[in-house]
């Protein structure tokens, strides 16, 4: 699934929002350096762009916010699976919420 196929359903400023936090989302994963195989972070990238895709079409639009939601949403379990621990790589103020 690819973020960019849903374009054309939003403005160009919600689009650019969903954008924004689908990379903010990424780059705060990213930034714990966590070690991934190709394989699994196609999964978390899909994982992120459905979460911000499905909280965008219920009105959420803002970055900031949907990076949250998109964090909170990437599961403990899926998260798991792919051996990453959650404290690793949340803020302690998303795993208070």
């Amino acid at each position: 699934m690819r973020l960019q196929d849903y374009s054309s359903y939003f403005r160009p400023e919600e689009f650019e929002a969903m954008m924004a936090a689908h990379d903010a989302a990424w780059q705060h994963l990213r930034a714990h350096r966590v070690t991934l195989t190709g394989e699994q972070i196609r999964v978390l990238k899909k994982n992120l762009a459905q979460i911000i895709l499905a909280s965008s079409c219920t009105g959420k639009r803002e970055v900031e916010r949907l990076k949250e939601i998109a964090l909170r949403g990437v599961s403990s379990r899926l998260l798991h699976r792919l051996g990453i621990l959650v404290p690793q790589i949340l803020p302690a103020t998303l795993l208070g919420a």
